[in-house]
């Protein structure tokens, strides 16, 4: 008797066990990589970029993943991104699943109808999206954009727009942006986003063709939900050395002769110091470290005269750039946030609409502090004569 009540107790049990009867297989889904957003004639355009999971596979059975369609893109359209979404899925063999969605690429006609919060809003309130999601503009055409393929058959999950962090990490010129960060610059000082602008060129040539490529040179400032301008590269160049994910990039000194140098920044530290003086103007000083990797030589040059024309050529592209947002309103060097944290009582005194006056002279000084680490693997001639000579040397 005991054992039989023990297994009737075990069999009520069991009935109550919750099953897989509502369960998704991997391979009967459909999976989203990449969502594109236009805007025409009224009406919202979606592109959606559906990934082959099986390229991201190695291939140990002899097939090759090469041969395989590494993505196709979709299109719809609707009086809304809901709508499009809607009208897109009417057309997919399976459903879609959009956790490992990537990236999202606007047009300017988007960007410039205010899709940008929308857009952000509706990937945020999804449950299946993750706020690794990075953010990208284009003024060519979108579906063009979804299409290139990646270099050497890499999988497209691992492309420029999919994963921008390796590209970055190799050369430090324009940070990719995502969901989270997108969702916090909008609602801090100065309320203002920096969002990378593709242009496909075709730079890379395979056996047969020339392969198209995608560039990031330029950002687009979006303020208020629209645009406000587009930066170029010259502008960046400057606005690069205080990003706060800085790895290395590197930088041309003596640029009046024809043999420049070519030097590598790493390691960079920077501070920006608000000053608030008698009369309630507030005023920053920059004070940087950075560690340098002569690349290109120039004879009969000391350490001392390279860590000066560092110093020399940096501090131009900053005051370069400074001068140049600032008449248009722009605080690329995030001022008004820093003030926000460091100053909050200041910084209530003079924002308006979250954001601080910038004069020609708001930015009063910049301190720079440079250490030649080497000039690299092989010395052909002896570029460096005496003592170092480091030290912080406001010019």
């Amino acid at each position: 008797m005991k054992t039989m009540k023990n297994t009737l107790i075990l069999l009520l049990c069991v009935s109550i066990l919750s099953g897989c009867w509502d369960s998704n297989e991997p391979e009967r889904l459909v999976y989203a990589n990449g969502l594109g957003i236009d805007y025409k004639d009224g009406k919202v355009i979606v592109y959606l970029q559906i990934i082959n999971v099986k390229g991201l596979a190695k291939s140990e059975s002899g097939g090759d993943p090469s041969t395989l369609s590494q993505a196709d893109v979709g299109h719809a359209s609707g009086n809304t991104l809901d709508e499009a979404i809607f009208n897109l899925y009417n057309t997919s063999d399976r459903r879609i699943y959009w956790g490992h969605i990537s990236f999202v690429i606007f047009s300017e006609e988007a960007l410039k109808a205010g899709g940008l919060r929308y857009t952000a809003d509706f990937l945020d309130r999804y449950r299946e999206t993750r706020y690794r999601i990075f953010f990208f503009m284009t003024k060519d055409p979108i579906k063009d954009a979804m299409l290139i393929s990646p270099i050497e058959n890499i999988s497209v999950a691992f492309s420029k727009l999919s994963d921008p962090d390796g590209n970055y990490n190799q050369s430090s010129f324009i940070p990719p942006i995502n969901l989270r960060e997108i969702i916090i610059e909008l609602d801090e000082p100065a309320h203002q986003v920096a969002i990378p602008l593709l242009k496909i060129t075709e730079q890379w040539t395979g056996q047969k063709k020339k392969k198209q490529d995608l560039l990031m040179e330029r950002v687009a400032i979006i303020s208020e939900n629209k645009i406000k301008t587009i930066l170029p590269k010259k502008v960046m160049n400057g606005g690069r050395w205080f990003n706060k994910d800085f790895v290395r990039d590197s930088v041309s000194i003596f640029p009046e002769t024809k043999n420049d140098a070519f030097v590598v920044i790493y390691d960079k530290k920077f501070k920006i110091i608000p000053v608030v003086e008698k009369n309630g103007t507030v005023r920053f000083d920059v004070k940087m470290k950075l560690k340098a990797s002569v690349e290109m030589m120039i004879k009969d040059i000391t350490r001392k005269q390279y860590e000066k024309e560092i110093r020399r050529s940096i501090k131009k592209e900053i005051n370069k750039s400074y001068q140049y947002t600032q008449k248009r309103d722009i605080d690329l060097l995030r001022l008004s946030e820093t003030l926000y944290r460091m100053d909050n009582k200041s910084w209530k005194k003079i924002e308006i609409k979250g954001r601080i006056p910038l004069e020609d002279d708001t930015l009063r000084s910049i301190q720079i502090d440079v250490e030649i680490q080497d000039t690299g693997k092989q010395r052909l001639t002896p570029i460096f004569d005496g003592q170092k000579d480091k030290g912080i040397e406001n010019q």
